[in-house]
This record gives C-alpha cells, structure tokens and sequence, in this order.
C-alpha cells in the first residue's frame, strides 16, 4: 500500500517525501516518514492537539520547532555523509 501525499508532509513542514533517508535509506536507517514512525515528538505533540500541522497551534512556533530547525544543519550534514555522491532516482 502506498504512502499519500498527506503523509508525506509532517506537521512540522518538513516533506519526507524528498528526503534521502526516506527515499533511499542506508543499510543502518530507513525512515518510514513522520506519520509512520514509531516516535516522533513534533507529530505525537501535534496528534494530541488534534491538528496535523503546527502552523494551527496555538503555541506556533514552539521550543520544539525551534530545537528542531536549529538541528537542520547537522541532519544536512548527515544526510551529506550518508550519501556523499547523492542519490539517483529509480529507473
């Protein structure tokens, strides 16, 4: 079964669905995207508000968004090391 496009997107903007880790993978960590995996605290945060983006929280932008932006630089670092010639689509 398919993933939606709605999946894709987390409450937290991100799109999984352009992200290395989701699409591709490593032999050490495949992401099933946001709303599949197993913990996430932005999307739990957001699940139990009812919403499934932040932009409609009252608390918008909160510490955890906050906390979670300011790491970008070490995911696209990560993302970097992981894949250091990037990846291909599938033909």
């Amino acid at each position: 079964m398919g993933v939606s496009r709605e999946e894709l997107l987390g409450p937290c903007g991100l799109n999984c669905g352009w992200c290395p880790f989701y699409l591709k993978g490593t032999p050490q960590f495949t992401c099933k995207g946001c709303w599949r995996r197993e913990k996430c605290e932005i999307r739990d945060c957001a699940k139990s508000r009812n919403l499934k983006i932040c932009t409609y929280c009252l608390k918008f932008p909160c510490e955890k968004l906050y906390k979670m932006y300011g790491e970008m630089g070490k995911f696209f670092n990560d993302i970097r090391e992981a894949f250091p010639s990037g990846i291909k689509p599938d033909e």
